[in-house]
């Protein structure tokens, strides 16, 4: 695969995008499309014949809109023409109108949803949408109100061409949309995190160690059957307050959405919308009532209660749990910090005091230049660490911005070795670079100057004498650049990989040595990292070393120095030895 297709197809993909259509090429576009008209079809056609039996043809919830909402944050216009055409084939086969009507309605039914991905894309808050209320707000102005405005504003005009009736019009128009954003609101949270489209908080909220208790299930199961018997039974005439037993699901459901996940909670918001919308139609259940006009208001008001109240209790419990940590950070930050600036700073003060009171006890030129060294060791070291806290605060603050540039990675890599071949050759340490030639990225390269410096210094300290570390630069199967850092140290747990990336943390990987330094190392390249679009992932065995892999995105990839992408077939190798 050429790397400009590599590019291209990688340039298409946003936060939501599913890596097996890229891999795929177009036998995967093909597929994707396919799979998305077929589910639109098939959802509509059974939707709409279970309400037509009672009347609502189509149907007062249109779920389909559901499946393309996702399909757009997934694809954007890639998978336009997948919902184009299930909205096409189930419009011509349920209403058989002309086809002007059919073809407007079915290019606003994809424009709505793409419309309001691409939006959601630029509002989505960098750590989720749903482990933050803005993201939470952002989700619902798109896919519940942009994007349903839009295909309701497409229908009503498709069939009002030639009756220019504007209370016609309008009610057209309210119907379609509360028909689309119902549909959304029951489907695509669940749909999204079913399909691992949105993280969920990363600080659990249950204590159950890899899975959830007897008595979560049990209430989780327990909302279920209670929802079908509510709304599977026939009605009681004349009572009012069974109409309100519904409502009362919000208090076990905010249990399961902070005792279970977010995923759970939603997916039993789903089913009871669902199950709730189909007995009300075929007239079950407690809204049944001869004094409710219309029963499916009722309907529509629980569904919104409980889709926010979930939505929005996990995300305010992930920022409060988020703000916590923060909080501990900062403790941590106090005290680290204060240990390891005193460290540097008293070796100063106290070097440069016994070489200030030299004039009561008279000092040696060679106790004058040993003092001189370590004053100026300790202010390097304590440069080092200040540098280190700044650019961690910076990153956390989300102010550290690029200033990027064409850096040609194999010079970037070379400079760094140098900078760190001293400390290699004190432990007799090889370091050996190789991969493709004069690959070129568009990236700030002191921020890529710092994150090989990161993983060239871990992988000498934690490489035993004698040992090897190496470099390479390739460029992956679509076309990102792929940089790696392998040595053959110590390496570290598999339960505690993702613990070295955090701020302060260490894993005691030998326990008969010291290591020097703040622990911010990985924290900071994860941030760089990120910045510019990419991801670091760690490889590691014990007592067998680290591979470190950093992968910048395709559409930072320029070529070689002359604008191409070539192989280099040999490695080049340094030896560093005392």
């Amino acid at each position: 695969m050429s790397p400009d297709l590599g590019r291209r197809r990688a340039r298409g993909r946003g936060p939501w995008g599913l890596a097996a259509i890229d891999e795929r090429g177009l036998a995967g576009w093909l597929v994707a499309n396919f799979v998305v008209a077929g589910l639109y079809f098939l959802l509509g056609i059974a939707v709409a014949r279970f309400f037509a039996v009672y009347g609502l043809f189509p149907a007062p919830i249109w779920l389909p809109a559901g499946v393309a909402m996702v399909a757009a944050m997934i694809g954007g216009p890639r998978l336009f023409p997948g919902i184009f055409v299930g909205s096409f084939l189930t419009n011509d086969l349920l209403f058989a109108p002309a086809l002007y009507i059919t073809t407007i309605i079915s290019i606003t039914n994809g424009l709505g949803p793409v419309v309001g991905a691409v939006i959601l894309q630029r509002l989505r808050p960098r750590n989720g949408l749903f482990t933050a209320f803005a993201g939470v707000l952002a989700f619902l102005v798109c896919t519940t109100f942009l994007n349903p405005a839009i295909t309701a504003t497409g229908g009503a005009i498709a069939t009002t061409l030639g009756h220019p009736d504007l209370d016609l019009f309008y009610s057209i128009w309210v119907n379609w949309w509360l028909s689309d954003s119902g549909g959304t609101l029951y489907l695509a949270p669940a749909l999204i995190l079913w399909l691992g489209l949105e993280r969920e908080s990363e600080l659990q909220m249950t204590g159950v160690p890899g899975g959830f208790s007897r008595r979560d299930l049990a209430v989780w199961a327990w909302i279920a059957v209670v929802s079908v018997i509510l709304f599977l039974t026939p009605p009681l005439r004349g009572t009012y307050i069974r109409s309100a037993f519904p409502f009362l699901l919000v208090v076990p459901l905010s249990w399961i959405a902070l005792r279970m996940s977010l995923r759970s909670a939603y997916t039993l918001v789903s089913l009871v919308a669902i199950v709730a919308t189909a007995g009300t139609v075929a007239g079950f259940g407690p809204f049944q009532n001869h004094a409710l006009a219309n029963p499916l208001q009722l309907v529509g008001t629980l569904v919104v209660l409980l889709a926010m109240n979930v939505l929005t209790i996990v995300a305010l419990m992930s920022e409060r749990r988020e703000a916590e940590n923060a909080n501990k950070v900062k403790s941590m930050f106090l005290a680290k910090t204060s240990h390891e600036l005193r460290t540097p700073l008293n070796a100063i003060i106290g070097f440069s005091s016994m070489m200030d009171a030299q004039t009561r006890e008279p000092l040696s030129d060679k106790k004058y230049g040993d003092y001189a060294r370590l004053i100026q060791s300790s202010g390097k070291h304590l440069m080092a660490l200040i540098d280190d806290l700044l650019a961690m605060a910076k990153i956390e603050a989300g102010r550290l911005e690029l200033r990027e540039e064409r850096v040609a990675l194999t010079m970037a890599i070379d400079d760094a070795v140098a900078l760190i071949e001293i400390q290699a050759q004190t432990k007799s340490i090889k370091i050996a670079t190789g991969g493709l030639k004069d690959l070129v990225v568009n990236a700030d390269p002191k921020a890529v100057r710092q994150i090989l410096l990161n993983l060239l210094s871990n992988a000498v300290k934690f490489t035993p004498e004698g040992g090897e570390v190496g470099v390479t630069v390739t460029l992956g199967e679509r076309g990102e650049a792929v940089l790696r850092v392998s040595d053959t140290g110590v390496g570290i747990p598999a339960d505690s990989i993702e613990r070295v990336f955090r701020p302060f943390e260490r894993v005691r990987r030998d326990p008969n040595r010291k290591v020097e330094g703040t622990g911010l190392g990985l924290s900071i390249t994860r941030g760089l990292v990120r910045l510019h679009g990419g991801e670091i992932t760690l490889q590691s065995r014990v007592g067998e070393g680290t591979i470190a892999t950093v992968v910048l995105p395709a559409e930072r990839v320029v070529g070689d120095a002359q604008g191409r992408i070539e192989g280099d077939g040999g490695r080049s190798t340094r030896i560093a030895t005392g």
